[in-house]
């Protein structure tokens, strides 16, 4: 082995360790009458006793173009504690400081000194806007986390050390060659246990569960294009993208793909193909998940262009499209075609669903082939065929199984077992390995660096320069927003579908290399090959990002479910109490290491799957490990380039709450709405 190869790999890692950033920059955003007020520290938290710059970025709503001349005035004494006892009071300016104009870009500093460690209230007073003094001044107030010290340099060097040490660790274990871990083939068969086998055998439970869930998604539905829509307080909106959205990619890690037994989307399309049992199978060469990766990229960018998260109107309509799509594919073609090859998340829910702990398989292969007809397949009177077109003889993987139950009850040879695995074991093990799944693994990532990188600075920065390169006076285009909606369009498709995969392919050419002409299969074959074990690295990032919604936003829930009932029942169950829903559910500082954690573990998980898989696809070890190195310190680096492993969450009071809608009151804290993270105080004046 060349030992100054492996020096000057290390080199490399530690120079990207070196020039990787080491903190963000706090934000925020709220919509005040025709203005926008976005606020920014420097650094992120503000450290007691030390100097800090509060920047407060003026803009137009309608065209986010920058406002001057602003007088801008900023109180910074106040904690929370104060604001809670004693109310908010804008009227007596006479303690504030004045923010100066920094530039032509609309921003306002002001240098200030928090004397202790707390959670501060920031009021912010404009009594003068483009030189125009103003009778009625533009009042708004935030909360700003004030720590004890700075630690995020220490916490980022101990994070990317540890990732270090992981990755020259699993470098090494490679290379001695660690044993092969056990099939786990003896594992205990679910369906041994009476009880749980009789659940499968009725011929009503996938109902159960369907039927319940489908009422409930017809009245969110509802909910969600008739009741408020102030997506803070629509129970639809909540529960949709707060709760279930950032909650169901935790059951794909567990149980694979459980919520497509119970998903009501599903049901419907399995309810209608069975009324006009359609025998049409779906075109022969869409049958893949291209047509929904390609459904997701999209709804994704949707989702970061329109905002269908905080609108509920759109959100409604959306699933409304979704439900009708699923109908319409359901009449013309057979069984469950839409959740197989179109449904938006069915392509990650697959390919999540490969690190389920959970399998369900044929119990002795040779009893399937030596029975000629595949009741699993095409049913009987006991129930229905497989329907997402899987043979349990051949099935090697959870990609399509939504453990419904049918092979249970059709095969007259009780050759089904449900049992437990180790995590991730599909992907070294299954055989049918195809690009669109190696690619969509690659572009998660890709997805995923964008989406949490547009919620943290410095994301603005970096925006208003990308913008600056837009020809927007050669091409007519009149409005910054516009300009903003095009840059982060060609960003969006850029990282997610060009830079990342290419880089994919950049380490599959160099794996190729270095294992020699005569020891690959080509380029597509090393990149679909390793796509696989990127899988670990996008699952984490989208855990680690769901987490934070999950546990700092879900609060929420509880006062819109109050007023839902409220409005819509007879029944008064007691007054929203709105403040619930931005306290966190759990300390940040925990939080931001168990994102941490999963970071570790999932980096760990890609080590040791990219070994299973060279160990199985190349001649010897030594070829496996050359050709695995390259994609090694591709996972690293993807791992430490991910906005939460770089900047973290640090405090999440006051990340990107952009387009805050907030409902007016004079002397308590309102009730909010936000685009992705809560902060833990906000309130506007208008007037006052």
């Amino acid at each position: 082995m060349n030992i100054n190869y492996h020096r000057k790999i290390l080199i490399l890692i530690i120079l990207l360790i070196l020039l990787l950033p080491s903190q963000a920059l706090a934000s925020g955003a709220m919509e005040v009458g025709e203005y926008q007020i976005r606020i920014f520290t420097e650094p992120d938290p503000p450290v007691a006793t030390e100097e800090a710059l509060i920047t407060l970025k003026v803009l137009r709503s309608r065209d986010q173009s920058p406002v001057k001349g602003a007088k801008v005035f900023v109180s910074t004494k106040e904690t929370l504690q104060d604001i809670t006892e004693g109310g908010v009071a804008f009227k007596d300016i006479s303690g504030y400081q004045e923010a100066k104009e920094a530039d032509e870009f609309g921003n306002y500093e002001l240098l200030t000194t928090f004397p202790k460690p707390d959670i501060y209230y920031i009021k912010v007073a404009i009594k003068g806007l483009e030189g125009n003094y103003v009778d009625n001044p533009l009042s708004a107030g935030f909360s700003l986390s004030v720590s004890a010290s700075d630690k995020s340099t220490y916490r980022l060097l101990f994070i990317l050390l540890t990732l270090l040490a992981m990755t020259v660790a699993g470098i090494w274990l490679i290379y001695v060659k660690i044993g092969n871990a056990s099939s786990g083939s003896g594992a205990m068969n679910f369906l041994d246990i009476r009880l749980i086998k009789g659940l499968f055998l009725w011929k009503y439970i996938q109902p159960a569960f369907q039927i319940p869930i489908a009422i409930l998604l017809i009245i969110l539905i509802v909910l969600a294009m008739t009741d408020i829509q102030d997506a803070g307080k629509n129970i639809s909106a909540i529960l949709i993208w707060t709760i279930w959205w950032a909650g169901i990619i935790f059951t794909f890690v567990l149980v694979g793909r459980l919520w497509c037994f119970m998903c009501p989307v599903g049901a419907f399309a399995e309810w209608t193909s069975r009324v006009f049992k359609p025998h049409r199978l779906f075109p022969l060469k869409l049958r893949n998940v291209w047509l929904a990766n390609g459904m997701f990229i999209l709804l994704t960018w949707f989702d970061i262009q329109l905002g269908v998260v905080r609108n509920p109107v759109v959100t409604g309509s959306l699933l409304l499209g979704i439900i009708v799509l699923a109908l319409v594919v359901s009449m013309l073609y057979a069984r469950r075609s839409f959740c197989r090859y179109l449904c938006p998340i069915g392509g990650i829910i697959g390919i999540y669903s490969m690190f389920s702990a959970v399998e369900l398989r044929s119990k002795d292969p040779e009893v399937c082939r030596a029975h000629k007809r595949k009741d699993c397949y095409l049913g009987n009177e006991r129930g229905y065929g497989c329907p997402m077109f899987e043979m349990i003889p051949t099935m090697d993987s959870n990609n399509s199984c939504t453990f419904c139950g049918e092979c249970i009850k059709t095969c007259p040879k009780n050759n089904i077992v449900l049992r437990v695995r180790p995590f991730f074991k599909d992907v070294w093990t299954t055989r049918k390995r195809s690009l669109d799944e190696a690619a969509l693994a690659v572009v998660l990532v890709g997805i995923s660096i964008f989406v949490t990188g547009d919620m943290l600075e410095p994301w603005a920065g970096w925006m208003e320069a990308a913008m600056a390169w837009i020809p927007a006076q050669q091409l007519g285009i009149q409005y910054a927003y516009t300009v903003e909606i095009i840059t982060k369009s060609i960003l969006y498709f850029s990282i997610s579908l060009l830079l990342i995969p290419g880089f994919m392919v950049l380490a599959a050419a160099i794996s190729n290399r270095m294992v020699g002409r005569d020891n690959h299969n080509g380029l597509k074959q090393t990149f679909v090959t390793f796509g696989y074990m990127f899988i670990p690295v996008g699952l984490s990032m989208h855990l680690a990002h769901n987490l934070g919604h999950l546990l700092k936003e879900s609060g929420t829930f509880v006062p819109a479910l109050k007023r839902t009932i409220n409005t819509y029942t007879p029944f008064y169950v007691g007054e929203p109490d709105w403040r619930v829903g931005v306290e966190p559910l759990i300390e940040s500082t925990l939080l931001y290491w168990l994102q941490m954690g999963i970071f570790f573990i999932f980096f760990g998980c890609s080590l040791y799957a990219g070994y299973r898989i060279a160990m199985m696809s190349y001649r010897d070890s030594r070829t496996a490990f050359h050709a695995l190195v390259p994609m090694i310190i591709f996972s690293f680096i993807l791992i430490c380039i991910s906005p939460q492993s770089a900047h973290g969450t640090k405090a999440y009071t006051l990340k990107k709450y952009q387009m805050a809608k907030i409902q007016m009151t004079e002397t308590a804290l309102c009730d909010i709405r936000f685009r992705d993270y809560n902060l833990v105080c906000l309130f506007l004046s208008l007037g006052h």
